[in-house]
């Protein structure tokens, strides 16, 4: 077998391969010889139908089925003689095949670039090392505090006011006509807070408990639900109930629905510790992200199309099934997976390239990723998931999703081998 390389590109190849007449004659005889076995034709026993017959029925089908049996015997063959590493499908241009003739086929692959990758250790990074404010304690106290807050029904009736919850009845209509996807019973609106329809939650402040009213509210053209945009819809709204926000007093008592807590003061603490770490973390993570900017900016090279697309599938993946936790589905969005992957186009690049140069400094550099750190990680997210350890490693098994998930680890090794080495300049 004679095998041909030509550079179409850095990343895509062609592979001319020509099998000699004897290999093609032997296979074209061997099909022939087990057709003959099997074969059906009037007039002949089975067995014995000539060759010459069975070439004039069967010329056409063997033709296919010996060229596609040369083809996967050969193709591996010629990827390991070629040193070559495909990320894509083969695109395979399978010639003719004729009798006492070398059967001549090509292949054209996208590869892995050849890339060479330098001066990534002491890389200098700047870095801002930020105190715990005790403002900030007191924030996050806040929000803890708002989270265990109770709702409760006025004891007296009143007009609705900013900040109160709203139970009420509403339905949409648009030029006469009820939209079902506009109608909700005993929904419950805080108002003020934007996270329904920020016009209507204005217009419910002064309505009292049983009051009905029709407010007109209309849409921005570029108003998020695509059939509300640009149009004019009634709300009819009935309030049903009043209730506001009670907060639990900010004593010795309250820290004790998050664990064993002495007092407040020892709560606080706590707070700021956890504050702490994540500031830490933040402080990290922004110089990781100089490291990944340092070294793309210094090693321009071209990606193949294939991981560029197979990394939008993924991302685009991701959000569809965060999108499901929520109840939500694209079409609700007005959103198509084909849009959404040529949105995330370009951040697919980046990671596609990022992964490359990640993965070329961990193999110059020997660091490798153990069977113990993949376990290790399972079980940090069944522990974060509240899963069965057996669950979540199932999942990833069926999912194949362990390269990945081992891929991730490498990522993380690598670019704390390069922080541990780079020249941070705190400020």
């Amino acid at each position: 077998m004679e095998i041909q390389i030509e550079d179409l590109s850095s990343i895509k190849k062609k592979i001319s391969v020509e099998i000699p007449v004897e290999q093609v004659s032997r296979e074209i005889d061997s099909f022939y010889g087990e057709l003959k076995k099997k074969a059906r034709i009037k007039g002949f026993r089975p067995g014995k139908v000539p060759r010459e017959i069975l070439e004039r029925y069967f010329k056409d089908y063997v033709k296919s089925e010996v060229t596609q049996k040369l083809i996967q015997e050969t193709y591996s063959e010629a990827i390991s003689e070629g040193h070559l590493q495909p990320v894509s499908l083969p695109i395979i241009d399978p010639g003719e095949l004729e009798k006492d003739k070398p059967f001549h086929y090509t292949v054209t692959v996208e590869v892995k670039p050849e890339i060479k990758i330098d001066g990534y250790i002491g890389l200098t990074l700047e870095g801002k090392k930020e105190e715990v404010k005790e403002e900030e304690v007191e924030e996050r106290l806040k929000d803890l505090q708002n989270l265990h807050a109770v709702l409760k029904t006025i004891p007296e009736p009143r007009p609705i006011q900013k900040g109160d919850f709203v139970l009420l009845d509403y339905e949409a209509w648009l030029e006469g006509k009820p939209l079902e996807e506009g109608k909700a019973m005993d929904y419950t609106v805080e108002v003020g807070s934007g996270r329904f329809i920020p016009d209507l939650e204005e217009a419910l402040i002064g309505l009292k408990p049983e009051e009905e009213k029709e407010i007109k509210i209309s849409f921005p053209e570029d108003y998020g639900y695509k059939k509300w945009a640009g149009k004019t819809i009634s709300f009819r709204v009935k309030i049903k109930e009043i209730k506001e926000k009670v907060l639990p007093p900010l004593d010795d008592e309250f820290p004790r629905d998050f664990g064993e807590y002495a007092s407040l003061e020892e709560f606080k603490k706590k707070l700021k510790e956890d504050l702490t770490k994540e500031k830490e973390a933040a402080l990290k993570k922004d110089l990781k992200d100089q490291i990944v900017d340092r070294l793309l900016e210094a090693h321009p090279f071209e990606v193949p199309e294939s991981l560029v697309k197979a990394q939008a599938k993924a991302l685009v993946s991701d959000m569809k099934l965060r999108l499901a936790t929520q109840g939500i589905g694209l079409k609700e969005l007005n959103l198509s997976e084909e849009k959404l992957e040529e949105d995330y186009r370009e951040l697919s690049q980046k990671l596609v390239r990022t992964f490359l140069i990640l993965e070329k400094i961990a193999n110059q550099e020997g660091i490798e990723v153990s069977n113990e750190e993949i376990e290790q990680r399972l079980k940090e997210i069944s522990e974060r998931t509240r899963q069965p350890l057996e669950a979540v490693r199932r999942l990833y098994e069926n999912r194949k999703l362990l390269p990945e998930l081992k891929t991730e680890i490498l990522n993380e090794k690598t670019l704390n081998f390069l922080l541990e080495r780079a020249q941070i300049q705190y400020r």
